[in-house]
């Protein structure tokens, strides 16, 4: 349910994206279409930390539920809407919504799943949204030439209001609500014992070093990838004389590569703390943060080969191997990030904990935008990309510097 029920949420939030050529063929102009996109994603970035710190405090079924039909029923008016500030409008609180969608994915995940899995788990959910993104461009082409662009908002607006209804009643919190023990229960048994979840406070997470640290680095990243998938084409195009059907194949290729990345990166890293030594220190260096150090190389190379490798005579399968290269390595540091930011709280707080890193990932996201494409106007998009190639060796060296950093919130509470 999580996983249909998510890649529903990432259908829902590109639906207008992918339908802006053909309201911009009935008249939208390029000012108001970003002016419409613009307002979902500052809408996203503020939901989304508000929905990861609300997940601590509410219902995670019921927030997954009420996001995604409130989602649903903003989408079918918005395919009733006529006027431009409509548009904006509806739009703005379509991305409110799509806030709820996974903090409360993340917290359903922490109480089902035990530690040595977490991560798998919570890749292979997280793919959902490599897959939607993968299938909703055929399925709206074909809608929107078909039957136009009403009906396939429409069609995405009543499909989320109906698996919002569905995950409403299938889904459960927690094992213990069906019977059945948690693998987060012993852990807060513990904790109890000594004090420690009680201790712990926001103050005590937004103190912690490690999360900066995870916050910084997944602000990088996110950076990296939005800008690859955003202006990558425009940088092959512009830049390297490349057509559009090359420069769509390597957007396709990124997004391929990230699915193979995210789960990966999740299957890898568990790997390791199921392997861990029981006398390790465990609140030195999270094992999880190597493995994301090697995806961050593998990033590092793949901008250093788009930049000097990649010229007008290039093949598009060199071009594509990069793009999926790329794609592996932005993905598995994204799907890393996430999990070391849940794990370094108490259960009270892994909500919150995740919404402060997601919160730096957007603000990264933000930065790709609108100050890229002013450093692309002046210089060139190669320009942009060499940025990140450094942005992403220093981001490399500080990893390595600091990779014994303490990430328990709990422990550093009862130090």
């Amino acid at each position: 349910m999580l996983f249909v029920g998510y890649a529903c949420y990432a259908y829902n939030r590109k639906c207008v994206s992918l339908a802006l050529p053909k309201l911009m063929e009935e008249g939208l102009d390029k000012n108001q279409a970003g002016l419409i996109i613009s307002c979902q994603n500052i809408a996203y970035a503020i939901s989304k930390f508000l929905g990861g710190v609300l997940s601590d405090r509410v219902s995670a079924r019921l927030l997954f539920s009420t996001g995604l039909t409130f989602c649903g029923l903003v989408t079918v008016l918005f395919a009733t809407s006529a006027s431009v500030p409509a548009f904006a409008l509806l739009w703005f609180l379509n991305g409110f919504g799509q806030g709820c969608g996974w903090p409360a994915c993340s917290k359903i995940l922490k109480q089902w799943f035990s530690p040595t899995s977490f991560g798998t788990w919570w890749s292979i959910l997280s793919a959902s949204a490599n897959i939607s993104g993968g299938l909703s461009p055929l399925v709206t082409a074909f809608l929107v030439l078909n039957y136009g662009w009403r009906f396939s908002l429409f069609l995405a607006g009543t499909v989320s209001v109906g698996l919002g209804a569905v995950a409403l009643v299938a889904l459960v919190n927690s094992p213990t609500d069906v019977g059945l023990p948690s693998f987060v229960a012993s852990t807060t048994k513990a904790d109890k014992k000594t004090g420690a979840a009680s201790k712990a406070t926001v103050g005590d997470l937004l103190r912690c070093p490690h999360l900066w640290l995870i916050s910084f680095c997944y602000m990088v990243v996110f950076c990296a990838k939005t800008a690859a998938v955003d202006w990558g084409q425009l940088y092959l195009i512009e830049d390297r004389k490349h057509t559009q059907y090359v420069a769509s194949t390597f957007t396709s290729s990124v997004e391929s590569g990230g699915f193979l990345g995210g789960v990966l990166a999740g299957y890898l890293t568990d790997l390791l703390l199921r392997n861990r030594s029981p006398n390790a220190d465990k609140s030195r260096g999270n094992p999880r943060m190597p493995v994301a150090a090697y995806f961050m190389a593998c990033v590092l190379c793949c901008l250093h080969l788009l930049q000097f490798s990649v010229t007008p005579e290039s093949s598009k399968l060199w071009i594509s191997t990069i793009g999926f290269l790329m794609g592996a390595g932005f993905y598995g540091p994204i799907a890393i990030y996430g999990v070391v930011a849940n794990e370094s709280a108490p259960d009270n707080l892994s909500g919150t904990s995740h919404a402060v890193v997601a919160l730096a990932a957007n603000v990264g996201a933000i930065v790709s935008g609108l100050p890229f494409s002013y450093i692309a106007k002046y210089y060139s998009w190669s320009s942009v990309f060499f940025l990140l190639e450094i942005t992403s060796a220093v981001t490399l060296v500080i990893m390595f510097l600091f990779r014994n950093l303490k990430y328990n919130v709990i422990k550093r509470k009862m130090e």
